[in-house]
C-alpha cells in the first residue's frame, strides 16, 4: 500500500462463544451461544456462534426461542473472567507490531502500523496477526486494512470469519460507497431511520450529499459523516498507554422475581451501587457529580431520572440518591423488574472545591472490593442482603446487561 497512513482493524470472530470452545472443547463445531439464566429471568441470548446463527439464533432472542429455532444449541453462562484472560492475550500479540493500539471493544482493536515497516507491509503484518491469534490462542479474526480508521472498521466487517479486507484510497469508492448506510461506522439504529427517510441509502449517497445539508439535519456529527464517507477521517489511533476516561458508569440488573417491597428495592440499588463504585476504582475515577436512574416496569415500561450532588466516590450515597430518586419520581410502580444506577459528571481530584464536603471516598467501598477480589465476590455483604440473598446475589449478574450491550 502507497498511503501515508498504514491503519488495521481486528475484530475477534465470535468472539463470547469462541471462548466458551475454548473452556468445553466439546462445543468445537456445535452450535453454541451466551445468554442469561432463564430462570432468573435473563434467558436472552447476547451471543451466538455461526453455527447457531445458520438457525436463525440472534442477539436478543429467548433462550426458548434459541432452543426452538435449534434444538441442538448449547447455551452457556457467561464467563467474565475467562473473556477478559482472553482478550488481554490478543492484545499482547498485537503489542508487538505497534504501541499505537487502541481498544474498541473487548473484542475490536484498531491498530497503527505505519511505522512497522519491521514487520513488514500492512497486509502481511495482518495475515501474520491473524495466523498467530489462531494458532497461539485459538481464535480467529477478521482485519481491516485501510488508511484510516473508518474504512479499516468497515473492512473488518465485510469479511467474516478469518480474513483479511483492504481498502484503498484507490478502490474505496468501489468497495465501500455501493454499502447499504448501516455499514457506515457512526451510523446508529436512530440516524440510520433518518438518513433513509432522507433518500440517502448507500454510504456512497452519504458522501455525496451536500455538507451543509447533512449539518443540519445532525449538526456535528453530519459533518463528521460527510467526512469520513470521503475518505477525509484523520483520526489517531490511540496508544496503549492512553487511559480514556469514560463518559458514564452504569450497571443495570433484571431480578428473578418483580420487586414489590421498599427494603427490596433498597436492597437492589444497594447491590447496583456498589458495583458502579467497584467499576469507579478499578479505571482509578474519584469522583461522580451526577447520579442517574433507569427503572423497567412489570409491562416492560422504561423511566429514568437523574439528578446532581456533591461529587463523591460512595455507593452508600450513589445508594441513597437512587433510592429517593425513585420514590420521589416513580413511587406509583407496583412492580419493578429492572433497576439500574450511573454515575457521571467525573472530574479530576485536585479540582474540588476544599468546600465540597461530600468529595470524600468511602473507605469501605475500597477495603470491601480487595477482599472480594482475593476471596470471591459473596464472601462479604452489606446487612440488607438478609433481604433476599438472590437480589444480593445480583452483583454478579449486572455484568450481564453490559455484555449484551458490548455484542
Amino acid at each position: 500500500m502507497s498511503e501515508l497512513r498504514a491503519i488495521l482493524h481486528c475484530d475477534l470472530n465470535n468472539f463470547y462463544a469462541s471462548c466458551e470452545c475454548l473452556i468445553n472443547k466439546e462445543l468445537k463445531g456445535k452450535p453454541v451461544a451466551v445468554g442469561g439464566n432463564e430462570e432468573d429471568r435473563h434467558g436472552v441470548i447476547v451471543a451466538a456462534n455461526y453455527e447457531a446463527k445458520k438457525f436463525g439464533v440472534r442477539c436478543g432472542v429467548t433462550t426458548y426461542q434459541a432452543k426452538k429455532l435449534c434444538p441442538e444449541i448449547q447455551i452457556c453462562q457467561p464467563h467474565f473472567e475467562v473473556y477478559n484472560k482472553y482478550s488481554k492475550l490478543v492484545r499482547n500479540i498485537y503489542e508487538e507490531y505497534t504501541d499505537q493500539v487502541e481498544v474498541f471493544s473487548i473484542d475490536e482493536c484498531w491498530l497503527d502500523v505505519t511505522h512497522s515497516k519491521i514487520f513488514g507491509n500492512p497486509i502481511k503484518i495482518a495475515n501474520e496477526i491473524r495466523e498467530r491469534v489462531k494458532k497461539e490462542i485459538g481464535l480467529t479474526i477478521s482485519v481491516g486494512v485501510s488508511f484510516n480508521k473508518t474504512f479499516a472498521k468497515i473492512g473488518s466487517d465485510l469479511k467474516k470469519p478469518d480474513a483479511t479486507t483492504v481498502i484503498t484510497q484507490e478502490n474505496f469508492k468501489q468497495k465501500v460507497w455501493n454499502l447499504p448506510i448501516g455499514y457506515m461506522f457512526g451510523v446508529g439504529r436512530k440516524s440510520q431511520e433518518k438518513l433513509l427517510k432522507l433518500g440517502i441509502n448507500t454510504i456512497g449517497d452519504l458522501a455525496n450529499t451536500d455538507k451543509e445539508f447533512l449539518s443540519k439535519e445532525f449538526g456535528k456529527v453530519g459533518e463528521e459523516l460527510y467526512l469520513k464517507a470521503n475518505g477525509l477521517d484523520n483520526d489517531e489511533v490511540g496508544y496503549v498507554t492512553d487511559e480514556v476516561m469514560p463518559k458514564s458508569i452504569g450497571n443495570s440488573s433484571t431480578f428473578y422475581k418483580d420487586l414489590t417491597t421498599k427494603k427490596e428495592i433498597e436492597l437492589a440499588f444497594t447491590v447496583i451501587a456498589e458495583s458502579v463504585v467497584e467499576r469507579m476504582i478499578k479505571k482509578g475515577i474519584e469522583h461522580a457529580r451526577t447520579v442517574a436512574i433507569v427503572v423497567r416496569d412489570s409491562d416492560l415500561k422504561f423511566y429514568q431520572r437523574q439528578t446532581k450532588i456533591q461529587p463523591c466516590r460512595s455507593s452508600e450515597i450513589f445508594a441513597k440518591t437512587a433510592i429517593k430518586l425513585f420514590y420521589e419520581s416513580f413511587s406509583n410502580i407496583k412492580k419493578v423488574r429492572l433497576l439500574g444506577i450511573s454515575v457521571s459528571g467525573f472530574q479530576e481530584e485536585n479540582q474540588l472545591s476544599m468546600f465540597d464536603s461530600a468529595g470524600n471516598k468511602d473507605v469501605l467501598d475500597e477495603v470491601m472490593l480487595k477482599i472480594r477480589d482475593k476471596f470471591g465476590h459473596n464472601i462479604i455483604k452489606r446487612g440488607n442482603a438478609l433481604v433476599d440473598e438472590k437480589i444480593a446475589k445480583s452483583m454478579d449478574r449486572v455484568q450481564l446487561d453490559k455484555l449484551n450491550k458490548d455484542e
